[in-house]
């Protein structure tokens, strides 16, 4: 069943400079149910660059990411496991390695929470550590199928405060 869904999307980065985050709030959609889903959407990345994606969860343990756009990529992120990945940018194409220390949803067929903790690697070297915390609402319509605020949630990325 393919289900209408309000995605909000935190990236949390830490390096050794310090740490970023971002989020992104964007209309999706949810297919499946909480053992064995997929989330589709499409994110601006900025104001030329966007992004489909879609994140499919297998058994609350596994997940696997195809970005297809302005950055491809398909990456696996599994826990306790390390996968290569490779990423293709508009500036080049290269390989990274992620190894993930935790992957946990909460999802569930009214919505939750999937955090992703994993570390990525280039060419063997330590690069970030990154969360990735997906919550996926319910979207909330009015019988005449707009939405109840009034407001169409867009694709927005907002810098969070600099650690």
């Amino acid at each position: 069943m393919i289900q209408n869904r309000i995605i909000t999307i935190t990236d949390i980065s830490r390096t050794p400079d310090g740490e970023d985050s971002s989020q992104v709030i964007t209309k999706g959609c949810m297919i499946g149910g909480p053992e064995d889903y997929t989330l589709h959407f499409t994110e601006m990345l900025d104001d030329e660059h966007m992004c489909d994606t879609r994140m499919r969860v297998k058994k609350r343990s596994c997940v696997s990411i195809l970005r297809t756009g302005a950055y491809n990529s398909e990456m696996i992120i599994e826990a306790g496991r390390r996968h290569n990945s490779h990423y293709i940018t508009p500036y080049g194409e290269f390989m990274i390695g992620i190894f993930a220390k935790s992957v946990d949803s909460t999802v569930e067929m009214n919505g939750g929470k999937l955090k992703l903790h994993y570390t990525i690697d280039f060419f063997g070297g330590h690069a970030a550590e990154k969360v990735l915390i997906i919550d996926v609402s319910a979207k909330t319509t009015a019988q005449n199928g707009k939405e109840k605020s009034g407001k169409t949630p867009v694709t927005k990325r907002v810098p969070q405060k600099k650690q």
